[in-house]
């Protein structure tokens, strides 16, 4: 895109555009003016080529979308992390391995989705996005899930399928506004009975996973009938002296800053 790309984003800061959607340009790289253009509210990056994103994208104090969906980002600059207002941001397929330090600063973001990427973690600092609506991180490496996401209060929808998951977390019973939780094609043979007690719970797909013989039964005859079952004083204790497990305490989680 070039020249025209600089005539755009010049054109951009004359007028203060509060939008600007460079979908399916081929764009290999972002020149630094874009940091320029401090109106901006909704930028639309998405399916591209990039592979970095330069530092200065932090100056865009005033977005609140910022669309990064299939590119070839392997890294994110730290000063990605300055856009506080952002309340949708998607990574989804890249080749991410890793979220940058100080991920929990975007307290106002609803949606997150770091999707089809290389992460082997998510970080504890999840649980700071207070304000965090929907989480899909599914086609991962993840090998476990953070106990502190269950800091996360306003949680509806969480998507982590299709990584190598092995336990849900007995604190996302937390989780009280929670309406989907998928887990599929994961690792996991338990689902914490503290699941079956949210009460806006609507859906718990744990197809293709290793489940337990009574977990697989229940979840055959349906979403209402499975989250009944979690609930039931019989799988409450036939989880804990199965797992070993300890019921969740009440302590206050830490999240590390």
């Amino acid at each position: 895109m070039g020249a025209n790309l600089s005539k755009v984003i010049d054109k951009a800061i004359e007028t203060k555009a509060t939008e600007l959607d460079f979908t399916g340009k081929g764009l290999h790289e972002l020149p630094n003016e874009i940091g320029a253009i401090e109106s901006l509210q909704k930028l639309n990056l998405s399916r591209n080529e990039l592979r970095r994103l330069p530092a200065n994208i932090g100056n865009l104090k005033n977005l609140t979308l910022l669309n990064l969906f299939q590119n070839e980002l392997k890294e994110l600059p730290h000063e990605i992390t300055a856009l506080t207002n952002l309340q949708s941001l998607n990574l989804s397929i890249n080749k991410l391995p890793a979220l940058p330090r100080g991920f929990g600063s975007f307290n106002h973001l609803h949606f997150l989705d770091i999707s089809y990427n290389k992460l082997t973690e998510i970080s504890s600092q999840i649980g700071l996005i207070a304000t965090l609506k929907e989480l899909h991180c599914s086609f991962n490496n993840l090998t476990s899930l953070p106990v502190e996401l269950a800091k996360c209060l306003e949680l509806e929808h969480l998507n982590c399928s299709n990584n190598k998951i092995t336990s849900i977390p007995d604190e996302y019973g937390a989780l009280k506004k929670l309406k989907v939780l998928n887990v599929v094609n994961n690792k996991i043979e338990w689902v914490p009975p503290p699941i079956g007690k949210l009460p806006k719970l609507q859906k718990v797909d744990i197809s293709l996973n290793p489940i337990k013989e009574c977990l697989e039964e229940n979840a055959k005859k349906g979403p209402e009938v499975f989250i009944q079952y979690l609930n039931m004083p019989s799988y409450d204790g036939l989880y804990y002296r199965e797992t070993g497990k300890a019921r969740p305490s009440t302590t206050t989680l830490s999240v590390h800053e």
